[in-house]
């Protein structure tokens, strides 16, 4: 009997948990999905090596989906056995809940080893070829990464400029090549052509032809050179090249090594306290997170018996709460255990131990028929919170039922009854305090009716619910990303809150779409469970007719996604860059980074500066270059200090300034006395850095985009995030009439369906997005057509299975 049970509810669970894996891992892996889109149309990188990447990606992602995945497919499978009543009658049979926790038990152990198993010899070897995979994309697809009009600054120390590209012309035309952040021994290369190529050993060539190199000492201005050369070769080599040499000083590095290789290093004298506890925390770490599947495995079965009212739903809810408990537990341990504060085995272990703790006792009480809270804290609440609660909710009714009352009686005196039945039915009111019913005109809509909101009201809780899920995962991943940096950068845990309410709204509007999608399926299928779509169709209601508030409420999100478009994530994004510049340990606009103390102007101006002092608007060692409409250098100026004198003016301090010829220096002269110059320049490109496309709303993107194209630049990708602004929010639209033909032919086959069949139409509109947007963005399509192509094809696909639904 108890092998049959074991098998039964073993399966039970298996189908929850295999789709909340694909679930959980789909959302982790959505946004590679559009970056390896991005890598295939503007890198050439081929399908299989972006294929690669995702499964490269897939170790670090399903070592924590295995354990959200088993709490998911628990919850689930319980609270169906609960709400059947199969495990009132398990216990009516006499059944501890003990022995049927027998097979959850040997399931959590055979998921808990297949992630030691990834975690001791799968994960260090990925996270080690995913990186050596990423640096050679990089730098294969080096001369892809380099657009004309922009500052590149992925070389090590390197800044190159490229002044323009031509059809059916691999070379570039006017070439600048300087220091990141010029030094006083300063070296310029200025060339007519140029190429870049990538080695055997993935180090970059630059090949520079009729080239001119500068070099000059700042300290002795004096001593000037040109050299020139018919071709030249450089070779430089990527930051990231850089740092996949260096040895690791943190989890990032840390992450690619073997256990062998952490234990040495955890054991190295030579290494300090710090350095040999982050070694200690990701040895622990390799058995501590999988053996998590044990504790969830104890924590799902009380859980979801106690989950018979909230359905299938309210499982995807609870697992993500309780895994986010656990995942911030396990953070605050591991920050613990980084600066020392407490030992690592006990930081790292701590809520395993508490979930096993909490676990067993709620299993316990469970099993004896108590409620899951404590005696105490239950009477307590019952006394305290849930009865005064009840006490205000019985008062306000009554004061409503004496009011209604009263005015019936009120209208009776006053001859408002027209007749002694009325009259009759009145004083029977009166008695008995029965409410008031008004009937309103309808005005001929016929909208809401009865089921109307029957059915906005299902839509809305089981949106409210799929929402936060949707951000409690998005969370869980974006944090386990930024962790390293928040511990390494010792960030307050104010500021990554703060960084968290902002990324929220960035969330919300990022998945809406899905979230739809998702929500339309579930909630007919939850309908037809309920035969309440066959009552519908046999009192004539039409299945377009029962759709209409679906409609309404995602045009209603479209709205709402359209305001926050325009109104709330422009600001919430220039907050988030400020913030994540702090989590990561970036230099902010008062010491800005190399690439952002380069400007390019539209008269053939680089400007460059080592400093911006914002309060005495000062520049601190300028230098200036200016080119011909050849892309020839004519004139050269650097000062020491500038101080802006208003209008366009500066006054300048110290330097030097030069005349060229080609190969020939034909005027120097050098500033003894201030002077005031012209640049063509203003505070604001110096002050501040350029705001990104999400930063800026729809006019002030696309007045930006009518500046650099009257300069000459074409900029496709920032054409195709402006239209991209208005397109997005209408997707939700799309997506709810993409799911209403696919939910009614779902039947009764359940939310669960529902649920798995909006996560395959999910991955193939995203993929498709990322597609045309790539597509787009790479200006082999039109923007327009870019971004509004998916939408479409998906609409006409709607419309055509919509002709084959009986409604």
């Amino acid at each position: 009997m108890f092998r049959r049970l074991d098998r039964y509810v073993l399966s039970e669970i298996l189908a929850p948990l295999g789709l909340g894996f694909l679930l959980y891992t789909f959302i982790m892996l959505l946004r590679a999905l559009f970056r390896s889109a991005e890598m295939v149309i503007r890198r050439g990188v081929p399908f299989e090596t972006v294929g690669h990447i995702l499964l490269l990606s897939l170790p670090s992602i399903v070592v924590i989906t295995i354990p959200m995945s088993l709490l998911f497919g628990i919850l689930i499978a319980v609270g169906r056995l609960s709400s059947d009543s199969e495990l009132v009658a398990i216990r009516a049979s006499g059944v501890s809940l003990f022995n049927l926790y027998r097979p959850i038990l040997l399931l959590s152990l055979l998921l808990a080893g297949l992630n030691v198993y990834l975690m001791v010899n799968v994960l260090p070897q990925g996270n080690h070829a995913l990186q050596e995979l990423r640096v050679r994309i990089l730098t294969q697809s080096l001369a892809k990464q380099i657009e004309p009009r922009t500052f590149y600054g992925g070389w090590d120390s390197k800044m190159l400029y490229v002044f323009e590209t031509r059809p059916n012309d691999t070379r570039w035309h006017g070439t600048f090549l300087a220091d990141a952040i010029p030094a006083n021994e300063n070296e310029v290369h200025i060339a007519a052509y140029g190429t870049a190529a990538v080695g055997d050993e993935d180090i970059a060539t630059l090949s520079l032809d009729q080239a001119f190199t500068h070099r000059v000492d700042f300290d002795l201005p004096d001593r000037y050179e040109i050299a020139a050369h018919s071709s030249l070769d450089l070779s430089v080599a990527t930051r990231l090249q850089q740092r996949q040499r260096a040895p690791a000083t943190g989890n990032r590095g840390l992450r690619e090594m073997t256990l062998e290789q952490l234990r040495r290093r955890a054991d190295d004298p030579n290494l300090d306290r710090e350095q040999r506890n982050i070694a200690e925390v990701e040895i622990q770490k390799k058995f501590s997170i999988p053996f998590a599947c044990l504790v969830f495995g104890l924590l799902g079965l009380p859980l979801g018996f106690n989950n018979a009212r909230g359905g299938r739903s309210s499982g995807f809810a609870l697992s993500i709460l309780v895994f986010l408990a656990y995942y911030v537990l396990l953070n605050w341990g591991e920050e613990l255990a980084r600066g020392g504060d407490a030992p690592v085995l006990l930081a790292v272990w701590m809520p395993n131990a508490l979930g096993l703790i909490i676990g067993t006792v709620l299993l316990a009480r469970r099993n004896r028929d108590k409620s899951l809270m404590l005696t105490r804290l239950n009477h307590w609440l019952d006394e305290h919170v849930r009865g005064r609660w009840q006490a205000r909710r019985d008062a306000r009714r009554a004061a409503a039922k004496q009011t209604t009352a009263k005015a019936r009686a009120d209208a009776l005196h006053a001859g408002a009854a027209t007749s002694s039945d009325d009259a009759d039915d009145a004083r029977a009111a009166t008695r008995a305090g029965t409410d008031l019913v008004l009937r309103l005109p309808s005005f001929g809509l016929g909208f809401p009716t009865l089921l109307d909101r029957y059915v906005i009201s299902l839509f809305t809780r089981v949106l409210m619910t799929a929402f936060l899920m949707g951000i409690a995962v998005y969370l869980v991943a974006d944090l386990t990303e930024l962790i390293d940096d928040i511990l390494e950068n010792q960030v307050s845990w104010s500021v990554v809150g703060l960084f968290y309410q902002f990324k929220i709204l960035v969330i919300l509007h990022e998945i809406a779409p899905i979230i739809v999608l998702a929500t339309t399926l579930v909630t007919f299928a939850l309908l037809a469970r309920n035969s309440e779509i066959v009552a519908c169709k046999a009192l004539g209601i039409s299945l377009y007719r029962l759709s209409l508030p679906v409609i309404l409420m995602a045009m209603l999100i479209v709205v709402v996604a359209g305001y926050l478009q325009r109104e709330v994530l422009p600001a919430a994004h220039e907050r988030l860059t400020t913030l994540e510049n702090t989590i990561k340990g970036r230099e902010g606009t008062g010491s800005r980074r190399a690439d952002q103390r380069w400007i390019a102007t539209s008269e053939g101006v680089l400007v460059n500066f080592r400093h911006y002092d914002p309060k005495r608007q000062a520049l601190h060692m300028l230098q200036v270059f200016r080119f011909d409409p050849r892309h020839r250098l004519t004139d050269r100026l650097l000062v020491q200090r500038a101080h802006y004198a208003g209008d366009g003016w500066w006054t300048f301090m110290g330097g030097w300034a030069r005349a060229f010829d080609g190969p020939l220096e034909t005027s120097y002269a050098t500033f003894e006395r201030p002077v005031k110059h012209r640049l063509p320049i203003d505070l604001e490109q110096i002050a501040g850095r350029d705001r990104t496309a999400e930063e800026m709303r729809y006019g002030e993107l696309r007045a930006h985009i009518e500046d650099l194209e009257q300069a000459g630049q074409q900029v496709p990708v920032l054409r195709v995030a402006m239209h991209n602004k208005l397109a997005y929010p209408a997707i939700s639209l799309v997506m709810a009439l993409v799911a209403l033909p696919f939910a009614f032919r779902l039947g009764r086959r359940g939310a669960l369906y529902g649920v798995g069949l909006s996560l395959i139409l999910g991955i193939l509109f995203m993929v498709l997005l990322a597609l045309f947007t790539a597509l787009g963005q790479a200006a082999l399509l039109p923007p327009l057509v870019a971004v509004w192509a998916p939408s479409a094809i998906f609409a006409v696909f709607s419309l055509y299975l919509f002709l084959g639904v009986e409604t």
